[in-house]
């Protein structure tokens, strides 16, 4: 494996660097077998790995004092909190940027070995080819979801998405496409995905996408686009095939990890790089969770302990979930397809349906005993209970960003603010920050289009 994976990283420097004058190395492996191919796809540090910079601006947290902001030793989390117009200040190589255009870049290597064999009658090559293509597209998404404006159909075709890279020739220089046509690549290629996949989650790797996988990221991206028809019809298409979900009365509320990598809802695992702090880990005096978010949580709330601990000055700090680690889970569980299929139906307005599916997910959540149902109104109210639970089941996921970017959309107008020694930092709604800017270093490298923020 690590001669495959020298392979590919050669490749990568010379893509880089046209003064780079490397002769071949003879005992390099070329990779065409599927064993070859999945040790490429297994490389997790690059291809389960996802950005931080949404969890850094979303209201999820709040940083004590100005010494604590200070002292965060990355400038790009300093500037992030504060939603400053220049967030990188010159950095190169920033890892939001890079680690998922390498996870594309080893998706496109094996799609383009696979291209050159005839894998008709190959269900272990379909099956990988299936998994190449969801991670070009998981990535695609994550990264549409920082670099562009949030789906919105009347401005899509003209809004900036993109570069959409196809192909792992390291020579071909991709110009950002639109994002409608991102958002067509990225359904594209999960649909082609779908029909391809082993239909059932591999226990033990669920690093490793599946039909179940496929269905539930589809879910998620069609509900970011607010296309609640499709998000909903791939809702159930995952949760007719794999809907477990956790009795948090089974888990040990008091360990730093009440989870395994392994943990029964879990659909696909991915994790956010290891890059910034406060939100890249654990136990911090430098950051608490959001105190209005906290008090959300009812003290029979399982979720609460589970998710989160009280640091040495009395703020929560974010605890492992669906992972041995603290650094925040990103993938797909089916707690958040539950919370799909239930603002779907609600929207519709099946507003019994709805609160029935939220009921089956938060009686799992609740001290043995403690459960009252919850009950709505009207299909409105059912919404807002359910958007409610939402944020507060789905915290510390990456998932909040483009939470708020539909919301607003919808015509929400959430201002987030922070305090930092009576100073207020306001990010209006729909403001051009929720549009990431690019690295310098890409732009200077590639010449594409730099967003205005």
């Amino acid at each position: 494996m690590k001669k495959i994976i020298l392979f590919l990283a050669i490749l990568s420097i010379l893509g880089c660097s046209k003064k780079l004058d490397l002769k071949p190395d003879s005992t390099l492996v070329i990779p065409e077998s599927s064993k070859d191919l999945e040790n490429i796809l297994d490389n997790s540090d690059v291809i389960n790995s996802t950005p931080a910079l949404a969890q850094l601006s979303s209201d999820e947290y709040f940083i004590p004092n100005l010494q604590y902001w200070e002292a965060l030793q990355v400038a790009t989390a300093r500037n992030l909190y504060i939603w400053n117009t220049d967030i990188f200040e010159g950095a190169t190589q920033v890892a939001d940027w890079t680690v998922p255009y390498n996870a594309i870049f080893y998706a496109n290597s094996v799609l383009d070995i696979l291209s050159k064999q005839d894998i008709t009658n190959d269900i272990e090559k379909k099956n990988i080819k299936g998994w190449a293509l969801f991670i070009r597209s998981y990535n695609f998404y994550t990264l549409v979801s920082l670099y562009s404006k949030a789906y919105n159909e009347a401005t899509a075709a003209s809004d900036l998405g993109i570069p959409i890279k196809l192909s792992s020739d390291i020579k071909e220089i991709v110009q950002r496409s639109s994002v409608q046509k991102t958002y067509d690549q990225i359904t594209n290629d999960i649909l082609a995905a779908s029909e391809l996949l082993n239909t059932n989650i591999t226990d033990g790797k669920r690093n490793r996408p599946s039909k179940v996988a496929a269905y539930a990221l589809l879910a998620r991206i069609y509900l970011s686009m607010r296309k609640y028809d499709q998000a909903e019809i791939y809702a159930d298409k995952c949760l007719a095939l794999y809907s477990t979900l956790i009795d948090y009365n089974t888990l040990d509320t008091t360990a730093t990890s009440a989870f395994t990598y392994n943990s029964s809802e879990t659909i696909y695992f991915s994790q956010q790089i290891v890059e910034f702090s406060p939100t890249s880990y654990g136990s911090d005096l430098s950051y608490g969770l959001d105190t209005n978010l906290v008090a959300l949580y009812k003290p029979e709330d399982l979720r609460l302990p589970i998710y989160f601990e009280k640091n040495s000055i009395g703020n929560y700090n974010f605890k492992a979930v669906n992972s041995t680690l603290q650094y925040p889970f990103t993938g797909l569980a089916t707690d958040e397809i539950y919370l799909i299929k239930s603002e779907c139906l609600s929207r519709r307005g099946e507003t019994n349906e709805a609160i029935s599916t939220l009921n089956n997910l938060i009686k799992s959540r609740m001290k043995v005993g403690s459960f009252v149902a919850i009950t709505a109104s009207s299909a409105n109210d059912a919404l807002e209970k359910i958007l409610l639970e939402r944020r507060k089941s789905l915290v510390w996921r990456s998932l909040r960003w483009t939470d708020l970017k539909r919301f607003n959309l919808e015509g929400r107008n959430l201002t987030l603010s922070r305090n930092l020694n009576g100073t207020i930092y306001n990010l209006d709604a729909n403001s051009p920050k929720y549009v990431l800017p690019i690295p310098d270093d890409e732009i200077a490298l590639s010449g594409i289009q730099q967003n205005i923020r």
